[in-house]
């Protein structure tokens, strides 16, 4: 999509990520000082402010951007773990302590409400489908299987109407299962919040994100500028086409200076990379390998205190097989013992 307009004009908010946008794997130096003078310039041509929002500690973020700081490329506001909105000054940076309270409570509210939107998909389905197959289902994603591909077209219509009335829902479609997911949303929170502060409508701000958990700023109602460096996830990509934004053709630092310059000449480019893969086809269930980890620690801590009570009580007691179960004790306690007095000579 070309325009022939300067979009960067009209640009009063200009949002990026951290970690595989502004930063790849080792820092870009030779790129720095024309980045600079870009950002420089918005700011002093059209005064914009520039936001840096991280999943990244405030700490985290300080040491990751040293090597910027040294060139002079200092953010005017950072949002630190996804919603913690500080403002860059010159003697250090000033938390918002208000506008962040209302962000958590913002994020509580909307959580709650996620919460309670996946297990009524659930029965919404298994009521039209009782021989639909729930895969795996946790407060942030519900996966169906289904028997045949006339059951899953009828379960995806159903959820599609349900999907509509929650924002931060996101669904994935095959011939057999239905992949419902929680989008990851404090982002956008943070900075439609920092927004409302600052005055900036929706429509004047630019996202830059390459990350799931950027979606969110680019899905902004009314809805924002977007785009993304070449190395952003393919569901970033798929964000930034449908809102007709741009898709760089470098990654990280260089991807984010392109952008800039598609929004200034108006040379939009929205198509889909020709390797670009969707996310129609088969899709694989969660394995809960966490989950797994978290029980099997769970089953030893039960054993552990189990067989502890019982050597308590077979102290003072008597009962069958006392001696089978004291053996294990006794021979560490032997072998312990060996140590010390080993270590004594």
């Amino acid at each position: 999509m070309n325009r022939s307009d300067n979009i960067l004009s009209r640009i009063r908010m200009f949002v990026t990520d951290a970690d595989g946008t502004l930063m790849g794997r080792r820092p870009e130096y030779e790129q720095y000082r024309v980045f600079r003078d870009r950002i420089n310039s918005l700011r002093r041509d059209h005064g914009a402010v520039w936001v840096v929002c991280t999943g990244r500690s405030l700490h985290g973020y300080k040491a990751i951007f040293r090597p910027m700081n040294m060139f002079g490329i200092t953010p005017d506001y950072v949002i630190a773990r996804h919603a913690y909105i500080y403002e860059v000054r010159s003697w250090g940076f000033l938390p918002h302590w208000i506008w962040n309270f209302r962000i958590l409570w913002l994020h509580w509210k909307d959580s709650l409400a996620l919460r309670r939107a996946l297990p009524k998909l659930s029965r919404a389905v298994l009521a039209h489908n009782p021989f639909a197959k729930v895969v795996y289902s946790n407060s942030h994603r519900l996966f169906f299987h289904f028997e045949d591909e006339g059951a899953a077209r009828v379960a995806a219509e159903i959820v599609r109407a349900e999907v509509r009335a929650y924002k931060y829902l996101q669904l994935f479609e095959s011939p057999d299962g239905l992949d419902v997911r929680v989008i990851p949303f404090t982002k956008g929170l943070a900075v439609t919040e920092l927004a409302r502060h600052l005055g900036v409508s929706t429509t004047q701000i630019l996202v830059v994100g390459d990350g799931h958990n950027d979606i969110s700023m680019m899905e902004m109602t009314p809805p924002c500028f977007t785009a993304c460096p070449s190395n952003a996830a393919a569901e970033v990509m798929e964000a930034v086409s449908r809102t007709h934004g741009h898709i760089a053709s470098e990654p990280h630092l260089g991807g984010v200076i392109e952008v800039l310059s598609a929004y200034e000449s108006g040379r939009i480019k929205d198509q889909l990379p020709a390797d670009w893969v969707s996310h129609d086809g088969a899709l694989s269930p969660p394995h809960s390998r966490k989950g797994m980890r978290k029980g099997l620690g769970t089953a030893f801590l039960l054993l552990a205190v189990l067989y502890t009570t019982l050597l308590v009580v077979g102290t003072f007691c008597n009962f069958p097989g006392k001696r089978r179960l004291m053996a294990p004790y006794v021979k560490v306690v032997e072998m312990i013992v060996q140590l010390m007095e080993h270590k004594r000579r």
